[in-house]
C-alpha cells in the first residue's frame, strides 16, 4: 500500500493501478478492514487527480463507509468532506452540504481542525452560490477559527479571497477591498514558494474589480494586467476568461466600446474553449450590453444557453443536518424554521421514495415484459428456421396428395367396381369360367393392393428437419471476419433432433451472447469452443485468450443472460477469468 501511495504522488499511473490493485486483492484475502479502506481511498485519489470525478466518488464511499464500519471517524469525516467537494464540482449544493455537515460531525473532537478549516470553508462557498451572504460569512469566520488552530499562514490568502467574493457578489465592495487588500498582505509575509500563484491573481484581479466598482480607476489597469499575466503564464485558462471580462468592464468604464467588445469575445472563447458556463453566460450578458448591432444575438443566445442549465433545486434544504453543527444561539433563533423545513423535507422525501418505488416497479415489469418477448421470438425464430426446408417441400407435397387421391378415388373405385362385377358373372356354374373368373379377381386384387401401399406411402409426410450442427457451425465461423483464430470441436454422436427445442434455442443464444462479448471487451486472438457428450450431459465450453478481468469488477447483462438461460433450461454455469490471461465458460445440461 506504501508503493501505491508513492506511485500516486509521483503520477505514476501505471505502476500505482498494478500495486493498489494488488493491495485491495490482498487486503480483501486477509480481511484487513483498514487496510483495504485505505487502498480504496489511494484509488479514489487517483480517479480524482485525473478528473474522473464520478469513480472518484465511488471509491471515497467505499473508504468512507470502511472506515465508519471501524469506527475510525476521523477518516471517515475527511472522505465525507472529498465526496462533498465532488457534490459542489457538478453543483448539487444541497448534497454537497449534507455531506459537509455529516463530515463535520465526524471531525468534531478528533483534532481534525485542519479539516474541520476545509469543511467550514466550503460551507461558505455553498452558501455565497445559494445567495446567502450572512451565513457564508458566519461559515467563514468559523473557518477562520479552526485555521488559527493549526496556524496554516498559507490558507489565510485563500480565505481572505473568499470572503472579498462574498462582500463582492453582496455590492459591499469597501469591505470586499479590505479582505483582498488582507489576502495580498499575507501572501507578502510568505516565502515565494510557498505562494500560490493561482490564488494570488485572484486577489490582484478582484481587488482591482472592487476599486473599478467604488470608481477608483487609479492603477487598476496596471492590476488587471498583473493578474492576467499571471494566469496565461501558469495556464489558467478559467482565469484568464474572468480578467478579460473585468477588463472588458474597465474598457466600458473608459468609453472605449471597441477594445470593450474585443476583450469580452476573447473571454467567450475561452470560456467556450474549457467549456467553462459561468464565465461564457458572464460574456454573453455583457456582449450583449455593449454590441449594440448584436445585442439581440447574443440575448437569444444567453438565454437559450441559461434554460438549458440544470440547477440544484435551492429553496428546500436538510436543515436538519445543520442542526448538528451550528450554535445554539442560532439554533434558538431558527428553530421554528427548521421544524417547518423538517416536515417539508419530510413530505417531499416521502413522496420521492414513493415515485422512485413506482419507477422500479415500472421498469421491472418492463424489463420482464422484454425478456419474454425476447424469448418468444427466439423460439420464434427457430421455429421459422425448422420450418424453412419444409417450404420447398411444400410444392412436391400437393403433388402426392393429388396423386395419392386420385389413386384412391379414381383407379382404386374402377377396380372395386370391376371386381364386383366379376364376382356376380361368378354364379356361371362352368367350372371354366369361375376358374378364369376368380384368376383375374386375385389379379385386381393385387393390383389394388399394390395401388393402396403406393397410396399410403406417398401420404406419409416428408418433413425434412434442419441439421443443427450446421447452423452452429455457421455462428462460429462468423467470427472469423473479426480476425480470430477458431478451434471449434463437437461431438458428432450428439443426436441433435432429440434434444428439446428449447435447450437447443438457449444453447444457441448464449453461444451467440458469448461471442458478442469477446467481440466487444476481450480484444483476444484465439478461441476455442467444444460441445461434448459424456452418457447423458452435453457439455459447452467457451475459452478466449483475451484481456480477462478481475473478480471484483461488476457483472454485465451479457453474463446475467446467460445465467439466466443456464438456469431456465436447468443447466449448470461456471465462469473464470483472469487478467491478461483469459476467460473461460463452462455450461453442463442434461439431456436424453
Amino acid at each position: 500500500m506504501d508503493s501505491s501511495y508513492y506511485y500516486l504522488k509521483n503520477e505514476d499511473s501505471v505502476r500505482f493501478f498494478k500495486t493498489n490493485s494488488r493491495a485491495i486483492t490482498f487486503t480483501n484475502k486477509i480481511n484487513d478492514s483498514t487496510g483495504k479502506a485505505t487502498a480504496y481511498w489511494d484509488r479514489g485519489q487517483f480517479y480524482y487527480y485525473f478528473g474522473v470525478m464520478d469513480s472518484a466518488y465511488f471509491y471515497f464511499d467505499k473508504a468512507q463507509k470502511g472506515f465508519a464500519r471501524i469506527g475510525n471517524k476521523k477518516r471517515a469525516g475527511q472522505l465525507l468532506l472529498n465526496m462533498a467537494v465532488i457534490q459542489g464540482y457538478y453543483k448539487n449544493y444541497t448534497g454537497s452540504e449534507i455531506l459537509l455537515s455529516e463530515a463535520i460531525n465526524d471531525l468534531k473532537d478528533q483534532g481534525a481542525n485542519k479539516s474541520l478549516y476545509f469543511a467550514y470553508n466550503n460551507l461558505g462557498t455553498l452558501s455565497r452560490n445559494l445567495k446567502e451572504f450572512e451565513r457564508s460569512v458566519i461559515y467563514y469566520k468559523k473557518a477562520e477559527e479552526y485555521l488559527k488552530e493549526v496556524d496554516d499562514a498559507n490558507e489565510y490568502p485563500s480565505l481572505w479571497n473568499n470572503l472579498g467574493l462574498v462582500y463582492t457578489t453582496n455590492g459591499e465592495y469597501k469591505k470586499a477591498l479590505d479582505y483582498y487588500t488582507k489576502g495580498l498582505k499575507a501572501q507578502r509575509k510568505l516565502k515565494s514558494e510557498d505562494v500560490d500563484l493561482e490564488i494570488k491573481a485572484m486577489l490582484i484581479d478582484n481587488r482591482a474589480y472592487a476599486k473599478q466598482n467604488l470608481l477608483d480607476t487609479i492603477g487598476i489597469y496596471e492590476e488587471y494586467l498583473e493578474a492576467l499575466m499571471i494566469r496565461e503564464d501558469q495556464e489558467l485558462y478559467a482565469g484568464q476568461s474572468m480578467s478579460y471580462i473585468h477588463f472588458s468592464e474597465y474598457f466600458i468604464l473608459k468609453g472605449d466600446t471597441s477594445n470593450a467588445i474585443s476583450l469580452a469575445l476573447k473571454s467567450k472563447m475561452v470560456a467556450d474553449k474549457i467549456n467553462a458556463t459561468e464565465n461564457y453566460l458572464e460574456s454573453l450578458k455583457l456582449l450583449a450590453d455593449i454590441d449594440l448591432d448584436k445585442a439581440l444575438d447574443y440575448t437569444k443566445e444567453y438565454i437559450k444557453l441559461s434554460d438549458s442549465l440544470y440547477f440544484v433545486e435551492r429553496g428546500i434544504r436538510n436543515k436538519l443536518a445543520r442542526i448538528r453543527f451550528e450554535t445554539d444561539e442560532y439554533i434558538n433563533e431558527t428553530k421554528t424554521l427548521n421544524q417547518r423545513i423538517f416536515r417539508i423535507s419530510t413530505i417531499t422525501g416521502i413522496i420521492i421514495i414513493f415515485l422512485i418505488l413506482i419507477s422500479i416497479i415500472v421498469y421491472q415489469r418492463s424489463r420482464n415484459r422484454l425478456f419474454r418477448q425476447k424469448e418468444e421470438a427466439g423460439k420464434e425464430i427457430y421455429k421459422l428456421i425448422l420450418n424453412q426446408q419444409q417450404f420447398f417441400e411444400d410444392g412436391r407435397e400437393k403433388e402426392r396428395l393429388n396423386i395419392s387421391r386420385e389413386l384412391h378415388d379414381g383407379v382404386l373405385g374402377q377396380l372395386f367396381g370391376l371386381r364386383l362385377s366379376l364376382d356376380i358373372l361368378n354364379e356361371d356354374d362352368s367350372k371354366e369360367s369361375k376358374q378364369k373368373r376368380k384368376n383375374y379377381i386375385e389379379e385386381i386384387a393385387k393390383v389394388a393392393k399394390e395401388i393402396r401401399n403406393i397410396s399410403h406411402k406417398l401420404n406419409v409426410s416428408s418433413f425434412v428437419t434442419v441439421n443443427f450442427k450446421v447452423i452452429l457451425e455457421e455462428l462460429v465461423n462468423q467470427q472469423k471476419v473479426h480476425g480470430l483464430r477458431v478451434n471449434f470441436e463437437i461431438d458428432e454422436e450428439i443426436n441433435w433432433d432429440k434434444i428439446s427445442d428449447d435447450i437447443k434455442i438457449n444453447i444457441y443464444r448464449i453461444l451467440q451472447e458469448a461471442l458478442t462479448n469477446i467481440n466487444q471487451h476481450a480484444n483476444a486472438q484465439l478461441l476455442k469452443i467444444s460441445i461434448l457428450r459424456r452418457q447423458n450431459t452435453m457439455y459447452l465450453t467457451i475459452a478466449d485468450d483475451g484481456v480477462g478481468f478481475s473478480s471484483d469488477k461488476a457483472i454485465g447483462i451479457g453474463i446475467k443472460n446467460m445465467k439466466s438461460r443456464c438456469k431456465s433450461i436447468g443447466a449448470d454455469f461456471a465462469l473464470s477469468s483472469k487478467l491478461t490471461v483469459g476467460t473461460k465458460i463452462s455450461i453442463s445440461v442434461k439431456i436424453k
